[in-house]
């Protein structure tokens, strides 16, 4: 009260703190630059720099000269926090929703905790020097000025010698120095200072701003000359900054040489005037300021617009201290806690309280707690089965440890997961009203999740998508995959689990916490929460970004990494809502009939050098799966003593079109690859990595492919039919047949390769060949293989291979077995397809195949491919034309644009081939092939698609023609169409067929 009856500000005081807090927000923004352009540019750079130090120096020193007239209660840091909560709150809802793709719980964390955070190291000093106030106050008065100077003069000199200037005051356990120059300010304020040493005081101040202006880039120039002449190694051997380090006794000198000028003003202020510099400490300290700031764009001038944007922020800081000091204090919550912090004479009193009114609350809300911290382990745990041996690949040349990777790194991810597993155990407490049996289902289902994900990430090198749960249904051929042993103790653990619940249910049951429709509010809450995974993926949605804020990024085109880092049940929820594509700004049924217009007339132009129609012809589409040239793995040796084991398939590089396939996929995918070839649709220029077959397709009633071309078409794939939708789509496509096991057409031939499970490609083949003469005319066969799927443990007997790999990536003996299992299978793949060109050459009429791996076997860690991005995605490939058909006008080879493509190409190749007229959308496809770089996935990236030239080297979208700018566009349009639109093009007339 006494405050208040004081006059109001002087003149002298109010124009002071007026510049103080210009000086003070000034800060918010970096400068140097600009002083770069002045004279002597390269010494004002550092100006910046010694100003913000000098304020972290000065404020300290002003508030402990305010400060030092009588011991302050603890009520005042109170009081500090408080006032920097709520202005962090107001800063950063502010920044929140201007810049929403900027929340980040990190961010928000630090608003509450801003001390613990090291948001602001100037505000944590304060409220450490306000802490000890008490103590320093009761400290100075039993010593003498001369004894006080000593004692501060030694403390100065003793913080720099023994830091020599190297702490960096960017962490709030740095505020504790501060209180050093909390107490040169007490001392200061009511020291007697002559005449004589305010004078020599403030000449050594000005040499010491002289000084350090000088020194500073002077020893930055000596750094930068030892170190380009190799004269030291490293780039923090010593501090080249020291002399304007907080810690510097010459920034000391010069701060107290301004602070004795202004002292007859600053004894004056009161602790009201203060606590106004706790907003201006807390916005020019915020690490979110300059960036909200810039966000606003009032002027042209960039330099302009900076000093109305600070000009705003005094204004904001003084409305904000006239409402702190009338309301904020009279709130009922902070009134009562000020209170009864008041009623304490000591700190040790106020922490004994608090740690008091701590376990009242926590022994009270004790089920709660542990119930959440539970879930909290459980989460984690669920993180840590997703690593592997503990260890999580960062990038390909290291790894870290999983426990303080994921607690350092991923807290928020593990947050966000906990919260849904509390959501999850809301509903079933609802149900059951039981909480033993609600917390061991939840138990139960996390723990047995992740590790389901964990088992597929071994065997497929992916987790379960939400568009695979159908595929439980197959179980007779997922139990070989995961073998007995899991079941059995998967089988035993259930058990266990039941009879633990109801041991704990009757032997410690716990009472109903709430009434029913308390619990009946955080069920439908919990059923709510539930929803939003359908907008994570809603670009610029408030569920996004507050999804993203919490640290679930999903990347999409790394699912090992994003499962270990994201964990099983968020990695699951990312892909609830995939967004296809986003609509281009012209999409419209008559932009799509232009567009069929527009190559109706380039297929007419194609057609005039074409004599073959393709529907009298038989294509086959064989993909192979997992097949790729051993020789083309990064760093691989194979020993020269062993024969090579694809032989045949690398000689077709002389009698085929022949290359590298751009895959989609790693180590899984294979439905993807053959949507791409059978549609002529990439799977770059989706927004997310999604699986059409399931995803896609059964969106239309009819979807078209290159088999909508023939009278006859047909599938073959000597396994089981139903993954990935198979049948179904199948059926879309308007296939007339579909033979796979356990279908009504016989698989014949049936063999397998030493140990393996799966039909060998001899049997591939010997069903291919059936159904090619199966009928005289022409056709179409989508021809699967199953060989060559994983795992690789050691099928073959007698293998040649075994031991003779070698290679900076094989230097593991479980990696050498699995890929020389591999690479006899390969072998097995050569003589297989050497086979079959055989005999399709000697059957009398046209027949070409189309041959390709589908993606690199999952041996070696994904990881490795953000070094090798391009090398491994690339698979083998050739396209052949039997004698007969070479006879009857088709082409031997292509000899451009072969090296690298696309899957989509195929269409377009094969038909370029054998010299086949084309429709509309198949001339779009060869304008694509021919003019356009390979479109693929993003290797190196979340979004988009990148494009590969015949180097296999990564194209610039950016310097495409506009010519092929608009090829794209053409392209993208009639994907966006067939993929996430109304399918425009299959109501115009001959566009497809």
């Amino acid at each position: 009260m006494n405050e208040r009856k004081k006059n109001s500000l002087t003149v002298w005081q109010a124009i002071c703190l007026l510049l103080a807090t210009f000086f003070m927000l000034v800060q918010i923004f970096n400068f140097s630059s600009s002083l770069r352009r002045f004279p002597f540019g390269s010494v004002l750079s550092f100006v910046p720099t010694m100003a913000t130090n000098a304020t972290m120096i000065f404020v300290p020193m002003v508030f402990g000269a305010v400060y030092s007239k009588r011991k302050v209660h603890p009520t005042e840091s109170f009081r500090f926090w408080l006032s920097a909560v709520v202005t962090l709150v107001l800063l950063y809802l502010v920044y929140f929703f201007r810049l929403p793709g900027n929340f980040n719980m990190w961010l928000l964390w630090g608003v509450f905790f801003p001390v613990i955070t090291s948001t602001s190291v100037l505000l944590s000093g304060l409220i450490f020097s306000i802490l000890v106030q008490p103590f320093l106050y009761d400290f100075q008065k039993k010593l003498t000025p001369k004894q006080n100077l000593l004692v501060l003069c030694l403390l100065t000199i003793l913080g720099f010698a023994t830091s020599a200037g190297t702490m960096i005051f960017k962490y709030s356990i740095y505020g504790i120095y501060l209180i050093l120059y909390f107490a040169w300010g007490m001392f200061l304020a009511n020291a007697k200072i002559s005449g004589k040493t305010f004078r020599w005081t403030i000449f050594g101040g000005i040499v010491s701003f002289f000084v350090v202006l000088i020194g500073v880039p002077g020893f930055d120039g000596v750094y930068w000359y030892q170190l380009l002449s190799g004269r030291t190694g490293s780039f923090n051997a010593w501090n080249r900054y020291f002399l304007d380090n907080q810690t510097s006794p010459a920034m000391a000198l010069m701060v107290i040489a301004v602070f004795l000028v202004f002292r007859r003003v600053i004894v004056k202020f009161t602790s009201r005037e203060m606590r106004y510099f706790i907003p201006v400490i807390a916005f020019m300290d915020a690490p979110v300021t300059a960036g909200l700031l810039k966000s606003f764009h009032l002027t042209n001038s960039a330099g302009l617009n900076k000093i109305i944007m600070i000009i705003i922020m005094m204004i904001v800081c003084l409305l904000l201290a006239k409402v702190y000091d009338k309301y904020l204090f009279r709130i009922r919550p902070f009134r009562r806690t000020l209170l009864k912090i008041s009623r304490r004479s000591s700190l040790i009193e106020i922490l004994q309280d608090s740690w008091s009114a701590l376990v009242r609350w926590a022994t009270e809300h004790r089920v709660q707690l542990l119930t959440w911290s539970w879930f909290y382990v459980l989460s984690f745990a669920s993180f840590l089965i997703e690593s592997d041996n503990l260890r999580i690949q960062i990038s390909t040349a290291s790894d870290v440890n999983a426990v303080v990777f994921l607690l350092g790194t991923r807290f928020f991810a593990i947050i966000l997961t906990t919260i849904f597993l509390d959501a999850m155990f809301s509903i079933l407490y609802f149900v059951t009203t039981r909480y033993w049996t609600s917390t061991i289902l939840v138990s139960v289902v996390t723990i047995g999740w992740a590790v389901a994900n964990k088992v597929k990430l071994n065997l497929r090198g992916e987790p379960i998508y939400p568009s695979e749960l159908a595929e439980a249904s197959n179980f007779k051929t997922l139990i070989p995959m995961i073998g007995s042993t899991i079941l059995i103790v998967a089988g035993i653990a259930i058990l266990i689990v039941v009879l633990l619940a109801v041991f704990l249910e009757i032997k410690y049951s716990i009472k109903k916490k709430g009434s029913w429709k308390h619990r009946g509010i955080w069920a439908l809450l919990s059923l709510l929460l539930f929803l939003t995974p359908l907008r994570f993926n809603h670009d610029g949605d408030i569920i996004y970004h507050i999804n993203r804020g919490f640290d679930n990024k999903q990347s999409f085109r790394n699912p090992e990494r994003d499962i270990q880092i994201n964990g099983p049940v968020l990695n699951f929820l990312n892909y609830i809502d995939l967004q296809i594509m986003n609509e281009p700004s012209d999409y419209s049924k008559s932009t799509m009939t232009k567009l069929a217009k527009k190559y109706e007339k380039i297929a007419a132009q194609i057609n005039k050098t074409r004599k073959n129609n393709i529907s009298s012809q038989t294509i086959v589409f064989n993909l192979s799966e997992s097949f790729v040239d051993p020789y083309t793995f990064p760093t691989i040796k194979i020993d020269k003593s062993v024969p090579n084991p694809v032989k045949f398939i690398q000689s077709m590089k002389s009698r085929a079109t022949y290359g590298n396939m751009l895959s989609a996929g790693y180590g899984g995918g294979t439905a993807n690859m053959e949507w791409e070839t059978l549609t002529g649709l990439n799977m770059g220029l989706f927004r997310t990595t999604l699986t059409p077959y399931v995803q896609v397709v059964p969106r239309y009633k009819y979807y078209p492919t290159i088999g909508m071309n023939f009278s006859y078409k047909s599938a073959v794939h000597p396994f089981i039919g139903t993954y990935y939708s198979r049948v179904e789509d199948y059926q879309r496509f308007k296939f007339n047949k579909f033979v796979y096991l356990g279908s009504k057409y016989k698989i014949i031939d049936q063999k397998k390769l030493g140990k393996s499970t799966y039909n060998s490609d001899y049997t591939t083949y010997a069903n291919g060949l059936k159904q090619i003469n199966s009928r005289s005319g022409g056709q179409f066969i989508n021809l699967i293989s199953i060989q060559n799927h994983m795992p690789y443990n050691n099928w073959y007997p007698k293998n040649e291979y075994m031991g003779k790999i070698s290679g900076d990536l094989f230097k593991s003996g479980a990696v050498q077995q699995q890929m020389a299992t591999y690479i006899k299978g390969t072998q097995y793949t050569d003589k297989a397809v050497k086979k079959f060109i055989t005999q399709i050459d000697k059957i009398k009429k046209p027949i070409t195949v189309v041959f390709y791996g589908d993606h690199y076997p999952s041996i070696l860690s994904q990881s490795y491919t953000s070094k090798y991005p391009v090398q491994m995605h690339s698979t083998r490939y050739f396209i052949y034309s039997n004698k007969y058909a070479r006879q009857h006008g088709a082409k031997s080879k292509l000899t451009q644009n072969t090296d690298y493509v696309s899957t989509s190409d195929f269409i377009a190749m094969m038909l370029e081939q054998t010299n086949s007229k084309v429709t509309p959308y198949q001339a779009l496809l060869t304008e694509v092939h021919k003019k356009l770089p390979a479109i693929t996935i993003n290797y190196e990236g979340d979004k988009g698609f990148e494009l590969i030239n015949q180097k296999g080297k990564k194209v610039d979208p950016k310097t495409l023609t506009s010519e092929q700018q608009a090829l794209l566009k053409d392209y993208e349009l009639v994907q966006y169409d067939m993929t996430a639109g109304s399918a425009y093009g299959l109501s115009i007339s001959g566009f497809y067929k």
